[in-house]
């Protein structure tokens, strides 16, 4: 496993991490059918044994079902891992005073949730609205200089998101999108390497899009998972169908030659690695059902780069499927283990 620090906090962190949104099942009301708790905790304490010591978690995943089982899995063991979570800032306009009260109980919650007196990384679950940023970085700050959190950032979906914290300082870290079919964080991925900011990626598969199993059909997506009604929009069909030219990436097709370092690999396998050499990224972190996915996911971290003419090809299949990419992605600096 590679390992990378995260900006400059001094924390050093799995290339590959684990996020654990389908672990909040469906507890909330929809979102990912078909988990079982108990591989859940087992898949979260099979990652030591993998190299990967990053989980990401939130409280609203399964409405804190999410947090409840990494604290049931990370017993007599949490000094081993990277724990990552968010709160959900106050949307509507309110005192200060009471936004610095909601991130206080969130983060409070989160701990008891999750059986620990520290978190490592705490993010914002998306931007305030504008007169609640500076109140919400205070409490953040204050619980930081508490010892309650070791850093804190932000979960964005726009770059100026991450510039909104960045403009009142101390924020080390943003959880950004960003995947072969999805380069809207690209920006955003510059400006942390600017600043020295360490990210952590989500949806790097495209929530199961570049897994390569729904080219073909949806029909084994269950009907209260969050994706169906999303990708079964006939645009969406449509794309997929494009999408199939990307297997190209797989090194487990018939006569396939192996990659520089003599391993195979799989298209989503290729698609993490993709992400990994891309400038500005410090970590992916793909959700698992379980172990299984868990080791697959992980082999990512030991695969060869992409060469400049796959990257290429790959970009230019997705952007054909009407995923385009905004400009080209840089591949990072050499990695350090």
């Amino acid at each position: 496993m590679e390992y990378r620090q995260l900006g400059r906090t001094g924390i050093e962190v799995s290339c590959v991490g684990l996020g654990c949104y389908q672990m909040g099942g469906t507890h909330s009301g929809g979102g990912w059918p078909g988990m079982d708790d108990d591989e859940s905790i087992a898949t979260i304490q099979h990652a030591e044994s993998l190299g990967i010591n990053l989980l990401d978690s939130a409280e609203g995943y399964g409405g804190g079902h999410s947090e409840t089982l990494l604290g049931r899995a990370l017993q007599g063991r949490r000094d081993r891992y990277v724990i990552a979570t968010k709160c959900a800032p106050p949307q509507e306009d309110v005192a200060p005073g009471d936004v610095a009260d909601r991130v206080r109980a969130a983060c409070d919650g989160s701990l008891a949730r999750m059986r620990t007196d520290y978190i490592d990384v705490y993010q914002l679950h998306g931007i305030p609205s504008d007169d609640n940023v500076a109140p919400a970085v205070e409490a953040l700050c204050a619980l930081q200089d508490a010892g309650k959190i070791r850093c804190f950032g932000i979960s964005i979906n726009a770059t100026w998101h991450l510039q909104r914290l960045v403009d009142l300082g101390r924020v080390a870290e943003a959880q950004v999108a960003f995947s072969l079919v999805n380069g809207s964080g690209l920006e955003a991925l510059q400006l942390a390497a600017r600043e020295n900011i360490g990210t952590l990626i989500k949806v790097p598969l495209g929530q199961g899009v570049l897994t390569g199993k729904y080219f073909e059909s949806t029909d084994a997506l269950l009907a209260d998972d969050l994706r169906r009604e999303r990708f079964g929009r006939p645009e969406a069909v449509a794309a997929l169908a494009k999408l199939r030219d990307l297997r190209f990436l797989s090194r487990q097709r018939s006569g396939a030659e192996p990659d520089a370092g003599g391993h195979t690999r799989t298209l989503p396998q290729a698609a993490l690695r993709f992400v990994l050499d891309t400038e500005g990224v410090t970590s992916v972190i793909p959700g698992a059902k379980n172990r299984q996915q868990l080791e697959d996911n992980a082999a990512a971290s030991d695969l060869a780069p992409l060469t400049d003419e796959e990257r290429a090809r790959a970009m230019q299949i997705a952007s054909h499927a009407g995923y385009p990419l905004p400009a080209y992605a840089k591949p990072a600096g050499g990695p350090t283990r």
